[in-house]
């Protein structure tokens, strides 16, 4: 019987998709996203919308998607969380993975393996 092989969450390397990138403005953090969809494209063209998404990030966030440098799984990017914020209650990889879940859901994410050794 065929069995699809489980990929446990911790080993993965989350990378952000190509053309996004995390921008400092002063004490502000953003994401920016291309708007390329052609309804955004009308906008952009006709009503004069901006060409890019600048989505808020907290403090918390910014410092994550910082350090998506295809190198670092989720387990090294805990232990850099934990040495600059702490993790007096024991939840930062439980926060941690439900940050990238979520930034995954709006197809934000490339997930690559953990090279073998």
């Amino acid at each position: 019987m065929w069995r699809e092989k489980k990929v446990n969450l911790i080993d993965q390397i989350p990378v952000l998709k190509e053309k996004l990138q995390v921008i400092d403005e002063g004490k502000a953090s953003f994401l920016v996203i291309e708007r390329k969809n052609p309804i955004e494209k009308i906008a952009i063209r006709f009503f004069k919308q901006p060409a890019f998404r600048k989505i808020n990030l907290d403090v918390e966030g910014a410092f994550i998607l910082k350090r998506l440098d295809g190198i670092k799984n989720v387990a090294e990017l805990e232990v850099d969380f934990n040495e600059a914020f702490g993790n007096d209650d024991g939840m930062s990889l439980a926060r941690l993975v439900r940050f990238l879940q979520i930034v995954d859901s709006y197809g934000w994410l490339k997930w690559k393996n953990k090279p073998q050794n």
